[in-house]
């Protein structure tokens, strides 16, 4: 699958709606996403939490919209400059701190599953997730692109 992958090394947020707004305003900005995507991903973030504890130091989150809120394929990753509250995937009454946001949009329906298999094997592995945490930009872009396509 193309899609077009933004890295973010420095993004600054409060809370999780800001980092939902500031990453889907700026897919939406570009044209990869419609003007309802930002509302929707707060919604689904809601009902269904995107928080992931994962192995290592560093926890990650994976905020999106269905399908149908998607202009594009692309793929935001942002590195938070401060950790942010996210809740639990697989326990919504917990929080945990995440330091690292992705955020897809994926267009085609036949991509979506493809596309969070590949993420989740990243996010099983600490050392791609170090490397994403630390290396810069392009580099982390380049990675992503050989890893998800």
């Amino acid at each position: 699958m193309i899609m077009d992958i933004i890295v973010l090394p420095n993004v600054k947020a409060k809370k999780r709606e800001d980092v939902i707004k500031i990453l889907g305003g700026l897919l939406y900005e570009r044209g990869y996403v419609k003007e309802t995507y930002v509302d929707a991903t707060l919604k689904r973030e809601v009902e269904y939490p995107t928080g992931l504890e994962l192995l290592g130091s560093t926890n990650v989150s994976l905020p999106h919209a269905d399908i149908e809120h998607v202009n594009e394929p692309a793929l935001i990753v942002a590195r938070l400059d401060k950790e942010v509250e996210f809740k639990k995937m697989d326990n919504p009454e917990e929080s945990i701190h995440v330091k690292i946001v992705f955020m897809p949009a994926i267009k085609n329906p036949k991509d979506y599953i493809g596309i969070l298999q590949k993420l989740t094997f990243i996010f099983k592995d600490p050392k791609a997730i170090e490397r994403i945490k630390n290396a810069k930009p392009h580099e982390v872009e380049e990675y992503l692109r050989e890893t998800l396509t």
